[in-house]
């Protein structure tokens, strides 16, 4: 494999772990905040939302039975609105960060394992080739 090949196979890779990455975050996140995992989205603006209702949930002098509604499914699939006490909303901002974290985390290992991968190695191809998500 020439130089440029190979930068055009490390540049498509680079892309499929943007990809993936992404996918993986929007894909959702578990929180137990409600007491029993719950399944939470993380679409764009599903992040958005749970930002302004974090943010709610930190005003001064809200009242002692403050909650929030915010979509989320059941252990069963089954989606619902269901209110999240202030306590509650920021756990679940507090996993659903964590979750990108991990996301992002493991984007960035296996960026570095590509980036180390020597073009003049014998196994060059197949060690890029081999660099997957993970499932």
């Amino acid at each position: 494999m020439t130089r440029q090949q190979f930068g055009a196979a490390r540049a498509a890779k680079l892309a499929e772990l943007e990809r993936d990455c992404s996918n993986a975050i929007i894909a959702g996140f578990a929180s137990a905040a409600l007491g029993n995992v719950h399944t939470y989205p993380a679409k764009d603006t599903d992040q958005q939302n749970l930002a302004s209702s974090v943010l709610s949930s930190l005003m001064p002098n809200l009242p002692i039975d403050w909650a929030t509604p915010f979509w989320c499914a059941d252990e069963n699939g089954n989606w619902a609105m269901r209110p999240h006490s202030a306590t509650q909303i920021q756990q679940v901002g507090i996993d659903g960060k964590s979750a990108i974290i991990v996301a992002i985390q493991c984007k960035a290992v296996l960026e570095a394992t590509m980036m180390a991968i020597d073009l003049y190695a014998p196994d060059a191809t197949e060690r890029l080739e081999a660099i997957k998500w993970p499932a």
